[in-house]
């Protein structure tokens, strides 16, 4: 693998990473509020809240970096 494309891999990791990460603080708040007030009706709007953020932020890292992860053939390898 050249290092172009080792360098697209690890920035898409970070974005998927910086996601993952932003998406737990948001939810590690939805259920101190839950806690706090012990009313559902903030843990199940929190979730859907948090869902329909990061949703769309996850399908659009996809469109953008999912190319980077996909495993290239080995060249390699020859078939018989």
């Amino acid at each position: 693998m050249n290092p172009i494309e080792d360098q697209k891999r690890k920035e898409a990791v970070k974005a998927l990473m910086n996601i993952a990460m932003l998406e737990g603080v948001v939810l590690l708040g939805v259920v101190g509020t839950y806690l706090y007030t012990n009313n559902i009706v903030h843990l199940i709007g929190g979730i859907v809240g948090s869902t329909l953020i990061f949703g769309p932020m996850f399908v659009r890292w996809f469109n953008e970096h999912g190319k980077a992860l996909k495993a290239k053939p080995n060249s390699d390898l020859k078939s018989d």
